[in-house]
């Protein structure tokens, strides 16, 4: 299904789900290289920019964070831009994307102020709302992390490891999908201004750093989280420690008086064993034997 929007001298050809009716529409309307029409259909795995005499192909991908898994996915951007037309493909909805392509098409003033010039600004404004959205999402992560650290003080390091794990593979799925592109905004920045004119190199350059406010920052909580993890690691094994130290110190009490309890049950004669208060003269040895064991750890601060 696809979307066209007029603009006074830009052409914005949306296309959603693309279909071979569709990619009859690009073969015969525009002269695309066979080897872009298919790559359009079919979903690919990593993103790419080719620069051709009469247009730019790019593949961007967008993560999309599912909250019924709490994972963060890719979804694929198709971006074919000549000098007046912008032609975008995706198959599932991409925010960023619809916000632009929704202002164009229900604004005249948006329209006018967005494909009035040529299509390299309209991609920038594209672009510009894609990683500006991408800078937004690590807001989430960000109350996550803060939210992990607070738990992680109040007593919940054994809970907290598996939020530590859900959000440290958040992080790497957001990582893996944006830290590739760099070198393809890099090359639109570059290349662009060949083909745009050297007026658009501010706005493309302006892109890259918002990018880099968004790698950087995901740098910052990969780093962040992985402390954490390392924090949580060591208050842990102190709990753990502290619990073998209590079970080690009372397995030394429990010890002699095991010993002596094992002595006086023997079936042989042994002093005390005819004596009539006997009984409570051992279980007197007893609790002195575990009250000075006793006062001696806790002098030690081994409890």
């Amino acid at each position: 299904m696809k979307k066209i929007i007029k603009g006074p001298k830009v052409t914005w050809i949306d296309i959603s789900n693309a279909t071979d009716e569709d990619i009859n529409f690009l073969k015969e309307n525009f002269k695309l290289h066979p080897l872009v029409l298919r790559q359009i259909i079919p979903l690919v795995s990593s993103p790419g920019i080719e620069f051709y005499k009469n247009y730019v192909f790019m593949t961007l991908f967008y993560p999309v964070h599912i909250k019924e898994i709490r994972e963060t996915k890719a979804r694929e951007l198709d971006i074919i831009v000549t000098k007046n037309v912008l032609i975008t493909s995706h198959y599932e909805p991409i925010a960023p994307l619809k916000k632009v392509l929704d202002k164009c098409s229900a604004y005249e003033r948006d329209r006018k102020r967005y494909m009035s010039n040529n299509a390299g600004q309209l991609l920038f404004q594209l672009l510009n709302e894609f990683w500006g959205n991408c800078l937004i999402k690590l807001d989430r992560i960000n109350l996550k992390v803060d939210s992990i650290e607070q738990e992680i003080f109040k007593g919940e390091e054994k809970k907290m490891v598996r939020e530590i794990s859900i959000v440290k593979t958040d992080l790497i799925n957001f990582w893996r999908i944006v830290e590739p592109q760099r070198e393809i905004l890099e090359s639109l920045a570059k290349e662009g201004t060949k083909f745009f004119g050297e007026e658009i190199e501010p706005y493309f350059s302006e892109i890259i750093g918002v990018y880099g406010k968004t790698w950087n920052g995901l740098k910052n909580f990969k780093e962040t989280i992985s402390a954490m993890e390392d924090t949580n690691e060591s208050l842990l094994s102190i709990k753990t420690n502290d619990v073998i130290r209590v079970l080690t110190v009372f397995s030394v009490i429990l010890l002699p008086l095991t010993l002596i309890a094992s002595l006086w049950g023997m079936n042989v004669r042994i002093p005390l064993a005819d004596e009539s208060n006997g009984f409570w003269l051992i279980l007197a040895a007893m609790v002195l034997l575990t009250g000075s064991l006793f006062a001696y750890f806790r002098k030690r601060k081994w409890l």
